[in-house]
């Protein structure tokens, strides 16, 4: 699939590692894949984003309203259905703490205790497949190691192709991953543009506005 992604689609993706590094992220999700496409603001897509307000400030000022520092973390709401099945997520965390110190669910699970990796022939270790469905990766490798996507962002990304193939064009560029973003139904996704006053569904028929008169 990643073929198909023109240079600039491209680095977008490249783009929304370095967001996520930027704010101490260990995943890539939906938010960092709309940082890094509208830090190209005459791309087609994010043009009309930035058109309508949106810039890299106020979507920075978005995630930061919008995502715990989890990722895709717990919110309240999410806390009160659970006390409904009789889980009470405080009081699991007060008995953790008091087991195992302050933070004690905050802190990264190590990889003691994790399933050893299969050896191939010669005893050595097999890599593991690094692509989810439609060769979108589920890794980004870099400098400090990898960063995961998250299950939202990879979705974003199969999107983009098919909003390619729906508008019959082979490449996958800026336009197409905007508009997959702009499909999507995850919380995250939802609270940004509600925090940046864009209705998804109007903003996608001036994207594909825009570039009806851009053709």
């Amino acid at each position: 699939m990643f073929e198909r992604f023109t240079q600039s689609a491209r680095q977008v993706v490249v783009g929304a590692q370095e967001e996520a590094r930027s704010l101490g992220h260990d995943w890539i999700g939906t938010e960092h894949l709309l940082l890094a496409a509208v830090r190209s603001p005459e791309a087609p897509g994010a043009a009309t984003l930035v058109r309508l307000g949106v810039t890299a400030e106020n979507c920075r000022a978005a995630v930061a309203s919008v995502v715990s520092p989890q990722g895709d973390a717990l919110g309240p709401e999410d806390a009160e259905a659970l006390k409904a099945f009789g889980i009470d997520l405080d009081e699991i965390r007060r008995r953790a703490e008091g087991a195992f110190g302050d933070g004690a669910l905050d802190a990264p699970v190590s990889d003691q205790g994790a399933k050893p990796r299969r050896r191939g022939p010669f005893g050595r270790r097999q890599r593991r497949d690094r692509t989810g469905s439609l060769g979108v990766p589920a890794e980004v490798p870099g400098p400090s190691g990898h960063i995961r996507f998250t299950g939202r962002a990879k979705k974003a990304l199969e999107l983009s192709l098919r909003e390619a193939i729906s508008r019959k064009e082979r490449h996958i560029g800026v336009e197409h991953i905007v508009l997959a973003l702009l499909r999507g139904d995850d919380k995250i996704s939802q609270g940004m543009f509600q925090q940046l006053g864009v209705a998804p569904a109007q903003v996608r028929d001036l994207v594909l506005a825009d570039l009806r008169s851009a053709a």
